[in-house]
């Protein structure tokens, strides 16, 4: 449903696990180093929209992720080929540009207008306007035709050669007047008719999904330094971290995220919760080993949205790859969309 690059960009997201690893320069031997876990990654933007897009344009989807909970609101967009490809990915703040960078993705970072109402009911109208890295006008108007309800909660799809969850915490559908503008073409919006009631309700082909996890596992290796305090990586991404008992935080404040870590000793992990600093409970995705996640061996795990919500399960196989250095090997057996999907990644310590 939503394109391999996009939420890949998402996956630009961080999700956080914990580990526990002894470096040869950590500290003593008794005081274990907590790391996040390799290869997983989560985001949050509190808004997205979507519009699916006719003949008249070389495009499938228009997807915007919006975060306006700092100082200057970021703004993510990918149009998508009809092959299901990034055909352009634009953002708005370096910070953003960075974070999509890591991700692998090519990016541009360009001035943006953004203009509509803060809460999102039936009738609101947002208007997005850009160029692109050639010059070419981008105009978005997106008209909101319903109210977002909790109706609207639910995964979706992504098509990706990676293993990726998105879970949306409300939705609602767009309405007439909904159309994208790029250069001197438009297209708009059609009617949704696989779930259209005329004359009561006639949505259009268009969404706006507010609480939207993204949960991305990708390959590759992570190498983080450890004050005690904080953990930072090669490409600076930088995680506070807090212990009360058998649960560790880790607050990444660039992209307002937190991962809650329940522990079974020093060394083993039954379940990670991530969501937005401040957020709501619904709004978050939880990790769920059984049993408990150890240094090496194979755990099977669930990916729970919300309080209960089952939206995919595996099996993760862990194990030393060098004295410093872990290798996670995550394997989907659910849902079918991602069945046989694998990702492996490595975390180690700096010194």
């Amino acid at each position: 449903m939503l394109s391999q690059q996009f939420r890949l960009v998402t996956a630009a997201a961080l999700v956080l696990l914990s580990m526990q690893l002894r470096a040869q320069n950590s500290p003593p031997a008794s005081t274990p180093v907590t790391l996040p876990l390799a290869g997983v990654h989560y985001r949050y933007w509190p808004e997205q929209m979507v519009q699916w897009i006719g003949p008249e344009l070389p495009y499938s989807m228009i997807v915007l992720d919006i975060d306006d909970r700092g100082k200057q609101p970021i703004y993510d967009v990918d149009l998508i080929d009809k092959s299901g490809k990034s055909a352009g990915h634009y953002t708005n703040t370096a910070e953003e540009f960075a974070i999509d960078q890591r991700a692998g993705l090519t990016v541009h970072q360009v001035a943006m207008q953004f203009d509509g109402p803060s809460d999102p009911v039936k009738g609101a109208q947002y208007m997005l306007r850009f160029n692109t890295e050639t010059g070419v006008p981008v105009v978005w108007q997106f008209v909101l035709g319903t109210d977002v309800f909790e109706q609207g909660s639910g995964p979706s799809s992504v098509p990706a050669p990676i293993p990726i969850l998105m879970y949306r915490g409300q939705a609602g559908l767009a309405d007439q007047g909904t159309a994208l503008q790029v250069g001197g073409i438009t297209s708009t919006a059609n009617v949704w008719k696989e779930i259209a009631q005329p004359p009561h309700f006639v949505p259009y082909r268009g969404a706006f999904s507010v609480g939207v996890q993204i949960l991305s596992f990708i390959p590759g290796t992570s190498s983080w330094k450890s004050d005690g305090q904080t953990l930072t990586d090669s490409a600076g991404t930088t995680l506070s971290i807090a212990r009360d008992g058998n649960t560790v935080t880790m607050t990444d404040k660039a992209l307002g995220t937190i991962a809650s870590y329940i522990l079974e000793g020093d060394t083993t992990v039954s379940r990670v919760s991530f969501g937005s600093v401040h957020g709501r409970r619904e709004d978050t995705v939880t990790l769920q080993f059984s049993p408990a996640l150890a240094l090496t061996g194979q755990r099977s795990f669930d990916v729970i949205a919300g309080k209960k919500n089952k939206i995919s399960a595996g099996i993760v196989e862990t194990g030393v790859a060098e004295e410093t250095s872990k290798s996670f090997t995550w394997n989907f057996t659910a849902p079918e969309a991602l069945h046989g999907k694998t990702a492996t990644a490595k975390v180690s310590v700096l010194p």
